[in-house]
């Protein structure tokens, strides 16, 4: 009777675990790539942004701004286009700064009907830092810039698990050791 007891304590520890990570894998999509890419440096501001996400957005709601992180200022701001998992947003040609920091800023209703907000970065150069800096391209990683502020990361699921886990083990062998 002891093992079963046992056995369903543990079970019941593994399944909670599984049920804390599972809706970590159903998240909001992501964004996998974007053109500029994040953290990028261009040497002319770009005429369009493309971001890639994990899955396909949904058509409505959707907004992405482009701001001047300098100047602490909105530059354009537009309902973009979502084809597939991209969305992309076509920039005016009234609207071209120069060199300096940029962030792209987005909310888009994600496949699961979610609202989901992120940002990229990217830098126009001016001559100088151009050379400077070498023009580097970083791709962006699954886990990137389309974080939910009030999301849990997905190594907060597997930890609290596997300290449930910990205490179920620890309780069993304290249980015999009184035991015996």
């Amino acid at each position: 009777m002891r093992r079963s007891v046992v056995g369903a304590f543990v079970g019941l520890a593994l399944g909670a675990n599984a049920f804390y990570v599972a809706p970590a894998a159903l998240a909001h999509d992501a964004v996998i790539s974007s053109v500029p890419a994040d953290r990028q440096v261009v040497q002319e501001f770009p005429r369009e942004v493309v971001l890639s996400f994990s899955g396909d957005p949904k058509e409505n709601f959707n907004t992405v701004a482009v701001s001047d992180s300098d100047a602490q200022k909105v530059l354009y701001s537009h309902e973009p286009t979502v084809m597939g998992n991209q969305v992309t947003l076509p920039i005016p040609d009234d609207v071209n700064p120069g060199p300096g920091n940029y962030l792209v800023g987005f909310q888009i209703t994600s496949s699961d009907g979610h609202s989901t907000r992120g940002k990229i970065t990217f830098k126009v150069a001016d001559g100088a830092s151009a050379d400077a800096e070498g023009n580097q391209t970083e791709v962006q990683s699954r886990d990137g810039t389309a974080e939910d502020s009030s999301a849990v990361p997905l190594w907060a699921y597997g930890l609290g698990g596997g300290l449930i886990v910990l205490i179920a083990v620890v309780v069993v062998v304290i249980n015999r050791k009184a035991r015996s």
